[in-house]
């Protein structure tokens, strides 16, 4: 697996290695390709440094070991919200032979991002799947304003969308968002199939005026309001 070098002019050959890792076999210790890489320092004195983290990295290490890791798989286990600067992540990476775990994060807000790194694999110890029933029938009962549906109607929409969604291959639903309460939960609309079976549901339980119903149903759950939970818990598995 090429490395790309170290010579300031080579911009962009390390362009396409953004997101990647640098990882010294000797020194056990790993550094991730970034543009942030050869931004500018502006120290106290209100004076600019010019610095690239990347080329020292591999000056530092030119005589030893190097290869370059790149993320196998999205599983990834968080300890905050992404958006968090004190977020800690861990991460699949691999050489294309051996598998690894990197670890980043920061110790201080005005630190620097840590990495580490260890032989193993993310192992998915549990994997859940839930309906949002208090924002589904938020979004139901706007739909259907300002009619007064029975509750029990709607409750039975919202049971049915529970049924399809159980039935529902995991990996049938596509994640848009992150939950901010919990950073092992993603977010997901609705799959085609539910979509269909719930429109059925929703014209069989209403009569009358339900175009709002059905539209919320048809575009707004399928694309851009996330009802399902997709909960999913992942272990470092280390290895020797």
């Amino acid at each position: 697996m090429p490395l790309p070098t170290a010579r300031g002019d080579r911009v962009a050959e390390r362009e396409q290695f953004e997101g990647d890792f640098l990882f010294c076999a000797d020194c056990i210790c790993v550094h991730r390709i970034s543009r942030a890489d050869r931004a500018t320092l502006y120290l106290s004195s209100g004076s600019a440094l010019a610095v690239d983290d990347f080329e020292r990295y591999v000056l530092r290490h030119r005589d030893h070991r190097l290869k370059r890791l790149h993320r196998s798989s999205d599983a990834e286990i968080r300890s905050h919200a992404r958006w968090d600067p004190m977020c800690r992540v861990a991460w699949e990476v691999t050489d294309g032979t051996h598998d690894f775990v990197v670890t980043f994060g920061r110790t201080d807000l005005e630190a620097p991002r840590e990495y580490t790194i260890e032989p193993g694999c993310l192992d998915l110890e549990s994997e859940s799947v839930e309906v949002d029933a208090a924002t589904l029938q938020h979004v139901i009962d706007e739909a259907l304003f300002p009619r007064a549906a029975p509750p029990s109607r709607v409750r039975a929409l919202i049971d049915v969308c529970r049924r399809l969604i159980a039935q529902s291959p995991i990996d049938h639903l596509e994640p848009i968002d992150e939950a901010r309460d919990n950073p092992a939960v993603q977010l997901a609309c609705l799959p085609e199939a539910t979509i269909s079976a719930l429109h059925a549901e929703a014209e069989r339980l209403f009569s009358g005026e339900i175009g709002a119903l059905l539209e919320l149903i048809d575009n707004d759950l399928r694309y851009y309001i996330p009802v399902v939970r997709v909960a999913r818990q992942y272990r470092i598995q280390t290895r020797d």
